[in-house]
């Protein structure tokens, strides 16, 4: 299995997510893509922690994946997991100014709250 890496969510918390019985409250849980194949080739986590507030917690993407459309794809269904439990807008925080997920949020909408939190309307 190709690792998939994501600095916004270490493997402690996403484990006690996990087995969190009916998860926490505005925890929408993990999504996951996979190839043709069945290999998972990237997830997300999100969800509503304040009403009408979406959070992006978690996207990660295998680096062969990547600039296939798979986090779009994922994000997208993030967005509408958030939608469906009133989210009108969505954040995410960056672990640095120079995250390499730059880009790809700011392409698809998000301005910057602060050097590291990026937010957009839904």
């Amino acid at each position: 299995m190709r690792r998939l890496i994501s600095a916004q969510c270490a493997l402690p918390r996403i484990r006690a997510e996990i087995e969190i019985p009916g998860g926490a409250p505005g925890w929408l849980g993990w999504l996951v893509a996979t190839d043709a194949e069945g290999t998972v080739v990237g997830a997300a986590a999100g969800g509503v922690p304040v009403p009408g507030e979406g959070e992006v917690y978690a996207l990660a993407v295998a680096s062969g994946s990547r600039r296939r459309g798979v986090g779009t794809a994922l994000l997208a269904a993030a967005t509408d997991r958030m939608r469906s439990f009133g989210a009108r807008d969505q954040r995410v925080e960056l672990p640095a100014e120079t995250d390499p997920a730059l880009p790809f949020y700011s392409h698809l909408g998000f301005t910057a709250l602060s050097a590291t939190r990026w937010s957009r309307t839904l």
